[in-house]
Protein backbone atom coordinates (compact mmCIF):
# COMPACT_ATOMS: atom_id res chain seq x y z
CA UNK A 1 0.00 0.00 0.00
CA UNK A 2 1.29 3.55 -1.12
CA UNK A 3 1.65 5.73 1.90
CA UNK A 4 0.63 8.61 -0.22
CA UNK A 5 -2.95 7.53 -1.05
CA UNK A 6 -6.20 8.60 0.88
CA UNK A 7 -7.72 6.53 3.45
CA UNK A 8 -11.39 5.39 1.99
CA UNK A 9 -14.16 8.51 3.17
CA UNK A 10 -16.31 6.01 5.73
CA UNK A 11 -20.03 5.80 4.94
CA UNK A 12 -20.63 6.54 8.75
CA UNK A 13 -20.29 10.15 7.89
CA UNK A 14 -23.11 10.07 5.01
CA UNK A 15 -25.47 7.97 7.33
CA UNK A 16 -25.13 10.84 10.52
CA UNK A 17 -25.55 13.88 8.01
CA UNK A 18 -28.52 12.09 6.63
CA UNK A 19 -29.88 11.77 10.28
CA UNK A 20 -29.33 15.20 11.32
CA UNK A 21 -30.94 17.20 7.94
CA UNK A 22 -33.98 14.40 8.70
CA UNK A 23 -33.87 15.32 12.28
CA UNK A 24 -33.92 19.72 11.32
CA UNK A 25 -36.63 18.98 8.78
CA UNK A 26 -38.98 17.16 11.55
CA UNK A 27 -38.18 20.15 13.80
CA UNK A 28 -39.24 22.79 11.56
CA UNK A 29 -42.58 20.74 10.56
CA UNK A 30 -43.23 20.42 14.06
CA UNK A 31 -42.88 24.35 14.79
CA UNK A 32 -44.60 25.43 11.75
CA UNK A 33 -47.90 23.09 12.99
CA UNK A 34 -47.43 24.59 16.48
CA UNK A 35 -47.17 27.76 15.17
CA UNK A 36 -49.58 28.26 12.45
CA UNK A 37 -51.78 25.20 12.54
CA UNK A 38 -53.80 26.18 15.78
CA UNK A 39 -55.10 29.53 14.21
CA UNK A 40 -58.31 28.42 13.55
CA UNK A 41 -59.34 26.59 16.55
CA UNK A 42 -58.94 30.48 18.17
CA UNK A 43 -62.57 32.42 18.31
CA UNK A 44 -62.73 36.07 17.94
CA UNK A 45 -63.47 37.34 21.34
CA UNK A 46 -65.59 40.32 20.51
CA UNK A 47 -67.48 40.82 17.40
CA UNK A 48 -66.32 43.09 14.49
CA UNK A 49 -67.95 46.71 14.28
CA UNK A 50 -69.37 46.30 11.45
CA UNK A 51 -72.61 44.50 12.63
CA UNK A 52 -76.10 46.38 11.60
CA UNK A 53 -79.21 46.33 13.54
CA UNK A 54 -81.91 44.34 11.48
CA UNK A 55 -85.73 42.85 12.37
CA UNK A 56 -85.09 40.47 9.89
CA UNK A 57 -82.51 38.11 9.89
CA UNK A 58 -80.54 35.84 7.37
CA UNK A 59 -77.26 33.97 7.51
CA UNK A 60 -76.27 31.72 3.79
CA UNK A 61 -74.49 29.10 4.60
CA UNK A 62 -71.85 28.82 2.09
CA UNK A 63 -68.73 26.41 1.47
CA UNK A 64 -67.06 29.34 2.74
CA UNK A 65 -68.74 29.72 6.14
CA UNK A 66 -71.65 31.59 7.79
CA UNK A 67 -72.61 34.97 5.82
CA UNK A 68 -72.48 37.13 7.75
CA UNK A 69 -70.63 35.89 10.80
CA UNK A 70 -71.93 38.49 13.57
CA UNK A 71 -75.32 39.82 13.42
CA UNK A 72 -77.06 42.15 15.90
CA UNK A 73 -80.81 41.40 16.22
CA UNK A 74 -83.49 42.69 17.80
CA UNK A 75 -85.11 40.73 20.53
CA UNK A 76 -87.99 38.88 19.33
CA UNK A 77 -86.26 38.69 16.13
CA UNK A 78 -86.39 35.38 13.98
CA UNK A 79 -83.26 34.20 12.47
CA UNK A 80 -83.15 31.81 9.50
CA UNK A 81 -80.10 29.66 8.22
CA UNK A 82 -80.21 28.73 4.54
CA UNK A 83 -77.72 26.44 3.12
CA UNK A 84 -76.77 27.05 -0.37
CA UNK A 85 -73.90 24.54 -0.13
CA UNK A 86 -73.75 21.23 -1.40
CA UNK A 87 -72.59 19.89 1.64
CA UNK A 88 -74.95 19.32 4.18
CA UNK A 89 -74.87 22.17 7.51
CA UNK A 90 -75.98 22.22 10.84
CA UNK A 91 -76.13 25.40 13.08
CA UNK A 92 -75.59 24.65 16.26
CA UNK A 93 -75.34 26.37 19.72
CA UNK A 94 -71.53 26.72 21.01
CA UNK A 95 -70.02 24.96 22.61
CA UNK A 96 -69.38 21.59 20.76
CA UNK A 97 -70.67 19.30 21.09
CA UNK A 98 -72.71 19.71 24.18
CA UNK A 99 -74.42 22.91 22.71
CA UNK A 100 -75.83 23.97 25.79
CA UNK A 101 -74.71 27.74 25.73
CA UNK A 102 -78.73 28.65 24.32
CA UNK A 103 -80.14 25.46 25.07
CA UNK A 104 -83.40 26.32 23.19
CA UNK A 105 -81.27 26.27 20.02
CA UNK A 106 -79.44 23.17 20.99
CA UNK A 107 -78.75 21.37 17.99
CA UNK A 108 -81.17 23.03 14.93
CA UNK A 109 -81.61 21.06 11.96
CA UNK A 110 -79.15 19.39 9.36
CA UNK A 111 -79.77 21.69 6.57
CA UNK A 112 -79.40 19.90 2.61
CA UNK A 113 -78.71 22.60 -0.22
CA UNK A 114 -81.60 24.69 -0.21
CA UNK A 115 -83.11 23.59 3.51
CA UNK A 116 -83.36 26.34 5.97
CA UNK A 117 -83.96 26.85 9.20
CA UNK A 118 -85.72 29.22 11.76
CA UNK A 119 -84.96 30.22 15.60
CA UNK A 120 -86.59 33.50 17.47
CA UNK A 121 -83.96 34.81 19.93
CA UNK A 122 -86.46 36.12 23.17
CA UNK A 123 -83.58 37.27 24.88
CA UNK A 124 -81.22 39.28 25.08
CA UNK A 125 -77.03 38.75 25.01
CA UNK A 126 -74.43 37.30 22.42
CA UNK A 127 -74.58 34.11 21.69
CA UNK A 128 -72.41 32.59 19.75
CA UNK A 129 -72.57 28.97 17.23
CA UNK A 130 -71.22 27.03 15.02
CA UNK A 131 -71.54 24.12 12.13
CA UNK A 132 -72.20 20.82 13.99
CA UNK A 133 -70.87 19.02 11.19
CA UNK A 134 -67.51 21.60 11.14
CA UNK A 135 -67.44 23.15 13.89
CA UNK A 136 -63.59 24.92 14.14
CA UNK A 137 -64.16 26.36 10.27
CA UNK A 138 -68.02 27.47 10.60
CA UNK A 139 -68.43 30.11 13.38
CA UNK A 140 -70.82 32.70 13.71
CA UNK A 141 -71.96 35.37 16.29
CA UNK A 142 -75.52 36.25 16.80
CA UNK A 143 -76.05 39.75 19.18
CA UNK A 144 -79.65 40.46 20.80
CA UNK A 145 -80.08 43.53 21.70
Amino acid sequence: MDETSTPAKSPTNWVAFGIIIVFLIAVALLAGYFLLGNKEEKAPTTPPPSTTLTDQAEVKISKAGFSPEVIKLKKGTSLTWTNTDTKVHQPASDPHPTHDKLAELGDGEALAKGDSFSFTFEKAGSFTYHDHMNPLKFQGTVIVE
